[in-house]
């Protein structure tokens, strides 16, 4: 008998997902100082079919703002603000959810973050089935900050 393979699953697919851009071609360093620039490589809900992507975010923004700047560039619906809808978050590559009143910049202090690293923009407030290490960040901070 033929075996069958069993389809990919959620983190399997995701883990083989190449980027669309570079580091260095990263979306959104216009406008943002650079020393406050703070390089994300961005996983974007499974249900949307996206690519991850590299953004350059403000350092002193915080995880909230951060949702919404990636959910509008991104075209990923955010009802946050509204009562009893499920919340779009954002995890970091361990799987941990981050809070969404914390700044980039104490995430880093905080070790939950790193500049480079992956984090998952994802509804709910867990990840199920999530394997911690399986995404894919960069090495180089390719002159973004680091804290």
């Amino acid at each position: 008998p033929a075996s069958v393979a069993a389809p990919p699953t959620r983190q399997s697919t995701r883990r083989n997902q190449k980027h669309a851009n570079k580091p260095k071609d990263a979306i959104g360093a216009s406008g943002i100082p650079a020393n406050e620039r703070f390089l994300l490589s961005v996983y974007f809900p499974q249900a949307s079919n996206r690519a991850p992507e590299f953004h350059v975010m403000s350092a002193r923004w915080t995880v909230g703002k951060v949702i919404d700047v990636l959910s509008d560039r991104g075209r990923i619906l955010n009802n946050n603000s509204r009562p009893g809808s499920v919340k779009l978050n954002l995890f970091n590559g361990s799987g941990s959810r981050l809070n969404p009143s914390d700044s980039l910049e104490n995430c880093v202090l905080q070790s939950k973050l790193e500049g480079g690293g992956p984090v998952l923009l994802e509804y709910g407030e867990s990840l199920a089935g999530f394997e911690p290490g399986s995404l894919k960040g960069v090495e180089d901070k390719h002159g973004c900050i680091t804290m």
